[in-house]
């Protein structure tokens, strides 16, 4: 069996080396890890064990993700690119690929997604898009929130996060690039053009936690519920611990010094800030809730984890086994289509993630 058969980009980063370290003892001597840095992934693998490979790729470079891409059955992207080549060669091969990267807005709710799934239908390609928490782990949420209740009108997301918890700088400076940009959020059937951090509300977690500011933020799960399931509101917010560096972004938002995060020194000395608040494995932690409305009743979904990192990495492989073992047809996908809820929450809950549903009122 081909050594590369399931390629991993950006496998050497914080949740890349967790997805690996997930499907490596599964599949033996099929796993590669791969970046920028051959001695880097060559490390990772060698780290992770059971005939792991590492390799280089640019994927600045058709012919670099070309080379890579040869003898590969599955792909999984831990990096985000804004121009989507990895995910168009996969694609134009009829690969299995799924992803993590939070930002899937560019697909938009309309002609952009539909010529990813038309292209992936095509040529036999299986695409599952948006595979960790949000998007990812929320869409099953969202699924099976849906499913108990028989519909979903409005769909609303808040995630709770610390500031330096596992999900790496890439995921901190995300958070940032993010504040200068605005983007549509769907009330009530009409698009609404907001910006990150701004509208904040109270919502309701598990303790220790309890209620948390948490404010508007464009995480990806949301883009494609009026279409997967039917809602007329799809909100998602993030809430940050410490309070403090919350309420400081929603000041930079609403002063318009979100331009500032633009330019690279100011970013770099917030990330220096995060480095130097690093908590210990033992306070990091997070939080997911999904509330879901069908009439005029509301069920609500809470999760709570140590590490952003390991659940992302989980939700990852348990999607990426899903692609693996057939269970995916050709198209392009979100979780909530193609991931049944009860088992993945089985596996999640065997990690010590377990999603709890509750009957209730709407978080704000």
């Amino acid at each position: 069996m081909n050594a590369q058969r399931i390629l991993i980009v950006g496998g050497y980063g914080v949740v890349g080396r967790r997805i690996a370290a997930e499907l490596a003892a599964s599949y033996p001597d099929q796993i590669t890890i791969a970046g920028r840095h051959g001695a880097q992934a060559a490390e990772a693998a060698v780290a992770v064990g059971y005939g792991a490979r590492g390799r280089e790729i640019d994927t600045s470079m058709a012919s670099s993700i070309a080379a890579a891409l040869e003898g590969v059955t599955t792909v999984i992207s831990c990096i985000d690119l804004a121009d989507r080549s990895l995910l168009w060669a996969a694609i134009e091969r009829g690969l299995c690929y799924t992803d993590v990267t939070p930002r899937l807005t560019e697909l938009g709710r309309g002609a952009a997604y539909e010529r990813v799934d038309a292209a992936a239908r095509s040529a036999g390609a299986r695409i599952v898009l948006g595979t960790g928490i949000a998007p990812g782990i929320a869409n099953v949420m969202a699924r099976a929130l849906n499913d108990t209740l028989g519909c979903a009108d409005e769909i609303e997301t808040a995630l709770l996060l610390p500031a330096s918890g596992s999900g790496g700088p890439a995921l901190f400076g995300y958070f940032l690039q993010e504040l200068a940009m605005s983007y549509e959020i769907l009330i009530q059937g009409a698009s609404r053009r907001v910006r990150a951090f701004s509208d904040p509300r109270l919502v309701e977690f598990l303790p220790p936690a309890g209620t948390r500011l948490a404010y508007l933020f464009p995480f990806s799960d949301q883009v494609l519920y009026p279409h997967t399931l039917g809602v007329h509101t799809a909100i998602t917010r993030l809430a940050i611990d410490p309070a403090w560096l919350g309420r400081f972004l929603a000041i930079t938002v609403r002063t318009r010094a979100s331009r500032l995060m633009a330019i690279g020194w100011i970013r770099n000395a917030l990330m220096n800030v995060r480095r130097q608040n690093r908590p210990s494995a033992k306070t990091a932690w997070f939080q997911l809730r999904v509330d879901v409305r069908c009439g005029d009743r509301w069920r609500h979904a809470m999760l709570a984890g140590q590490s952003q990192a390991d659940a992302t990495a989980l939700a990852a492989a348990e999607t990426a086994r899903l692609l693996i073992g057939g269970k995916v047809e050709p198209g392009a996908w979100v979780p909530e289509q193609v991931v049944d809820p009860g088992p993945f929450f089985s596996r999640l809950a065997s990690r010590g993630l377990r999603v709890e549903v509750y009957n209730g009122s709407s978080p704000s």
